[in-house]
């Protein structure tokens, strides 16, 4: 890393060898979850984060569940508080996992308490094994992300996504869900992942390059993900909100057709992310939006032949499960550079307001904040 304060770009970058790092010591990062679940043999999953947690778990989801093959369930804190009752009737055998990058996560905490007032089994995931939420939980897993010192949470979406991934083979093959081909076959697959990160990065800033004005007054977004890049479009979505300040709505593209597309005009900007292997229903939606506006722009893994400027795509044969790691860094990139070159990072000067009477993390997340800025080798 270089001498400057890291940024999210810094963490978009780093991303790849994270990856890397991570898949060669997988049974090491997930053993512990894998013997947790095994314990109580193959059953559903349910997931219970917020914000780019949530995303990330949404992201993975269908990774999980094609692997494993029982169904895996995603709740926000508040969902989860409002239906627990429900839950425990309907679904009370599932395995839960609470995830919060920080460990501060003041909803991630209550859902924690409700459960285990319920006599709920609590397992957390988080980056941070010292914070709060350890104290709350009956095990607590750090899944990979290491020291990430800046509040847009960028490498954790991918580390999260990774160790979803690496614990659904290796607890897929203890119970024999799959066999040791099948999982080395999916190992070989995320192998790839990298790489295309890389070129994904590449291609991105090379949009960015081409189409400097547009993404340099960002309005009001649109962010269609089909099927296993919806996940990707919710963090698009995010983190165009949270760097960019503007308004950005995570859409299926069936659902964007079915009215959201009548808010279209030529200033109107767009993204699209496929994750299918071949142009389709996805694309076809695209060329429709660009024929109202220049600002629309499609993320894909496969290729296409009209070398059209507002398209980037890889041209590799990638599963739809595992199109989400790759489409992820393009949503980043756009939001990361974007905030950094018009300086757009501080909220309005009134927003401590709001903080005063509302916080979302617990009482020592700035001493954490300063603490991983220190052991990076920066201070405030």
């Amino acid at each position: 890393m270089s001498n400057a304060k890291p940024t999210m770009e810094t963490y978009i970058e780093m991303s790849p060898r994270v990856f890397e790092e991570n898949l060669t010591r997988a049974d090491a990062l997930v053993g512990g979850l894998v013997e947790r679940y095994a314990r109580r043999g193959l059953r559903d999953l349910r997931f219970v984060a917020s914000g780019s947690s949530y995303n990330s778990c949404v992201a993975a989801r269908p990774f999980a569940e094609r692997v494993l093959g029982v169904r895996v369930d995603v709740f926000t804190p508040s969902r989860y508080l409002d239906e627990l009752e429900r839950l425990d009737v309907t679904a009370s055998d599932a395995f839960e996992v609470f995830v919060s990058q920080s460990g501060c996560s003041t909803n991630i905490i209550e859902a924690v308490r409700a459960a285990r007032s319920r006599g709920h089994e609590t397992v957390a995931l988080t980056g941070n094994v010292e914070a709060d939420l350890r104290d709350e939980v009956d095990a607590i897993f750090e899944y990979g992300v290491g020291n990430e010192t800046v509040g847009f949470v960028t490498m954790g979406v991918l580390t999260l996504m990774e160790f979803i991934a690496l614990f659904s083979l290796a607890t897929a093959e203890a119970l024999g869900a799959i066999d040791g081909d099948g999982r080395s076959a999916w190992m070989g697959r995320l192998s790839e992942v990298p790489d295309m990160h890389r070129e994904m990065q590449r291609r991105a800033h090379a949009l960015m390059d081409a189409d400097r004005e547009a993404f340099l007054a960002p309005g009001h977004a649109f962010m269609c993900g089909a099927g296993a890049a919806y996940g990707i479009a919710l963090e698009g979505a995010l983190k165009w909100q949270e760097t960019l300040k503007a308004p950005a709505i995570a859409l299926e593209p069936e659902e964007y057709v079915h009215g959201p597309n009548m808010q279209l005009t030529p200033r109107s900007t767009a993204f699209f992310l496929d994750p299918s292997l071949a142009p389709g229903r996805t694309h076809e939606i695209y060329r429709a939006t660009r024929a109202v506006t220049d600002h629309a722009y499609l993320l894909a893994c496969y290729g296409i032949e009209d070398g059209d400027a507002n398209a980037i795509c890889l041209g590799r044969d990638v599963e739809p499960e595992v199109a989400p790691f790759v489409l992820l860094p393009a949503v980043q990139v756009f939001a990361g550079r974007a905030m950094r070159e018009l300086g757009c990072e501080p909220c309005h000067p009134l927003f401590d307001r709001f903080e005063r009477v509302v916080s979302c993390k617990t009482a020592d997340y700035e001493e954490i904040c300063k603490e991983k800025l220190a052991q990076a080798g920066f201070a405030e």
